[in-house]
């Protein structure tokens, strides 16, 4: 009898539809809402924010300086800024993740990589503290 082997990455699947791609050779700079799911290949400065089942997937090689609040986050590149994911947060073997973390659910792959205070939003919080900007030292990344 043959077996499927599992590969490490399929436990950290993405949604199969992408509404929005930000490509990688772009660099955005400003501000993103949006629903459903949004895929960043590039460069993007600013915030990011989601609401309802938005899922933002960000890219290996792919860098954020902003603060991101979305419901579901694929962490496979770099952020660096403060983070409130409402409902999951995965982060891939590469994903570098540099600021405050608020989540509902948290997976990290062997050789991710978190430098800030994590804290676990309780089932029933209705109102979750938002997460200052002064509260974390920025990393320069180049």
């Amino acid at each position: 009898m043959l077996r499927k082997k599992v590969s490490k990455e399929s436990t950290m699947k993405e949604p199969q539809h992408i509404d929005t791609l930000i490509g990688a050779h772009s660099v955005f700079t400003g501000d993103l809402t949006f629903e459903g799911a949004v895929r960043i290949d590039g460069r993007f400065e600013g915030n990011i924010r989601s609401e309802k089942d938005g899922t933002l997937i960000i890219s290996e090689g792919a860098f954020i300086k902003g603060e991101v609040s979305v419901p579901n986050l694929v962490l496979h590149g770099d952020v660096n800024g403060n983070v409130c994911a409402a409902k999951s947060l995965k982060i891939g073997p590469k994903g570098v993740l540099n600021g405050d973390v608020q989540y509902k659910v948290l997976s990290l792959a062997e050789g991710a990589s978190m430098n800030g205070r994590c804290s676990r939003i309780e089932d029933g919080a209705s109102n979750v503290s938002k997460i200052k900007k002064d509260d974390v030292e920025v990393i320069q990344v180049k």
